[in-house]
């Protein structure tokens, strides 16, 4: 098969799978919402991320009420994910520039959303994509990373060139769902630490932990 048929046969597979894809991400009810529970994800489970979010949007559901929150309480009710002085710092510095750069909208393309403290290329990517199924690029977070390495559809060690390398494989159209597949596939069954013997591995042929065939 050719790399694109690969490609192609993979996502096939894990929406087989996973046929009712989406993000895993709790308690938000706007895209402001949900933008800041992606910023919190980084290097977080989503599930540790669901623990702090109610109290959060309960205590500032808006970008007036979290960009002129208490820095100190903030930190305290995110105090449980990773790196929560810096992201409590980028949520409140992004609700700020939202509420007084954008009127309180959250913005829908990603030159303006990577200018908001805590939204990097990736975070901008999956916001899109799962919010709007916007296809304008793919993020390719660690578990994105994995699976398409292990996968045999990118050598790149970067997310960006492996974002990119997927984004030559797969038609636009289809790029969000990308991110959603592979992210679940990565958290569920291809993780970090696995065997090759992984009786969960619906890839075991083309797998580089569970055997190999190369692609032309």
């Amino acid at each position: 098969m050719t790399k694109k048929q690969k490609a192609y046969y993979i996502l096939m597979k894990m929406q087989e799978l996973f046929p009712d894809a989406r993000s895993e991400l709790e308690n938000w009810e706007t895209p402001f919402q949900f933008l800041i529970c992606i910023i919190l994800s980084a290097q977080t489970t989503d599930a540790q991320v669901n623990k702090v979010t109610r109290e959060l949007f309960q205590r500032f559901p808006d970008p007036k009420a979290l960009g002129s929150a208490d820095l100190e309480g903030v930190m305290k009710i995110i105090g449980s994910v990773n790196y929560y002085r810096n992201k409590a710092k980028n949520i409140v510095a992004t609700a700020r520039s939202i509420d007084e750069g954008s009127a309180g909208k959250v913005p829908k393309t990603i030159e303006e959303l990577i200018k908001l403290p805590g939204v990097g290329l990736k975070t901008a990517n999956v916001f899109l994509n799962d919010l709007y199924a916007a296809n304008q690029g793919i993020g390719a977070d660690t578990h994105v990373m994995r699976v398409a390495t292990r996968l045999g559809l990118t050598d790149q060690k970067t997310p960006e060139l492996i974002a990119r390398d997927l984004e030559k494989l797969y038609d636009r159209q289809d790029w969000h769902l990308v991110n959603t597949h592979f992210v679940l596939y990565g958290r569920y069954v291809c993780k970090a630490r696995v065997s090759p013997e992984n009786s969960e591995c619906v890839f075991k042929d083309i797998c580089s932990q569970c055997g190999s065939i190369k692609a032309r």
